[in-house]
């Protein structure tokens, strides 16, 4: 990301916006994030939109379950489609409503995020969104391909569908910007770590270190707690929903090629890459959650205090 222009950090928020949440009216320039009275009713009029939406699929679900069943998939493997397309329903709302309930917290976030991606500078060159949006585009083509050769109702495969690329869409995004919001607070504490590094080192005044250092220790602040906050109930769904779904990519090849549904060699092949790939963006989501970038690894390299505090120090412990 790059300090003025925020790189895909500013194309995360507004692909979240088109999404219907994270709507704030934001000055890229001044780094200001502020809720107006017009975007939230914009972020109320998405919310009451996507939950009837959504309601409307859970409803449908309940009641006609046979309408999304597939032909070529046993019952076994009829039954846990239903569960999984319930469940991603369900983390879906969830994970929609909690956006919008704390969404004042997510604006104070997001403001200071882009304060320090401004003050510090960030060499590494982001390529998530475009592995994001590329997994969601290939998703959505093995998932019509797949219902389609499992002869699902014509009608019920845009169900299908709408409900898992939103929810993939919804979920990756998270994700994403939550990977790009600690490759931020690393850039921040590599920075400052330098700072104070070099204070210590020409022995700078102690008001100079003291800013800096204080500064540092709002970083860390900020990692332990506001970070958590915010993600930490976000991500606990994503990562429950991706560990049940996961097992999808097996039930369709049990369900549709072990029960011998494709004999030709050619289309027993295709079905099978189809199979292995079912699962893969969900996973890749978890991976992505769940990979290290490196802040605890700066955080636990403190750097050391300043002479005239180490003077201090040993002056009251005599």
């Amino acid at each position: 990301m790059r300090m003025h222009s925020f790189g895909e950090l500013r194309t995360h928020l507004r692909t979240l916006r088109l999404l219907g949440v994270l709507r704030f009216h934001i000055d890229y320039d001044k780094c200001v994030v502020s809720s107006t009275p017009s975007e939230e009713r914009v972020a109320r009029f998405y919310l009451w939109g996507v939950l009837w939406i959504l309601l409307n699929i859970q409803t449908y679900c309940t009641y006609m379950p046979q309408h999304l069943f597939m032909v070529n998939y046993n019952a076994t493997g009829n039954c846990y489609a239903l569960i999984n397309i319930r469940t991603c329903n369900v983390i879906t709302v969830l994970i929609y409503t909690m956006l919008y309930v704390r969404r004042c917290r997510y604006a104070r976030l997001l403001e200071t995020m882009l304060r320090l991606n401004r003050a510090s500078r960030d060499p590494q060159s982001s390529s998530l969104y475009g592995i994001h949006l590329t997994l969601f585009v290939l998703c959505m083509i093995n998932y019509g391909h797949g219902y389609w050769r499992a002869q699902v109702r014509p009608t019920s495969i845009p169900i299908y569908l709408f409900q898992y690329g939103f929810s993939y869409m919804l979920m990756g995004q998270l994700v994403v910007l939550f990977v790009s919001f600690q490759r931020i607070l690393l850039s921040s504490l590599r920075c400052y770590n330098r700072k104070l590094l070099e204070s210590r080192q020409l022995s700078r005044e102690f008001r100079q270190f003291y800013e800096d250092f204080r500064d540092y220790n709002q970083i860390i602040r900020l990692c332990h707690e506001d970070i958590n906050d915010c993600f930490g109930l976000l991500l606990l769904p994503i990562t429950g929903y991706v560990l049940v779904t996961t097992p999808s990519g097996p039930f369709y090849l049990i369900s549709t090629l072990f029960e011998g549904r494709f004999r030709m060699p050619w289309r027993f092949a295709f079905m099978f890459l189809t199979s292995i790939f079912w699962s893969m963006p969900w996973v890749a989501l978890l991976v992505l959650a769940m990979g290290t970038t490196n802040v605890q690894r700066e955080v636990s390299r403190r750097p050391l205090p300043h002479p005239l505090i180490s003077n201090q120090h040993s002056y009251l412990a005599n």
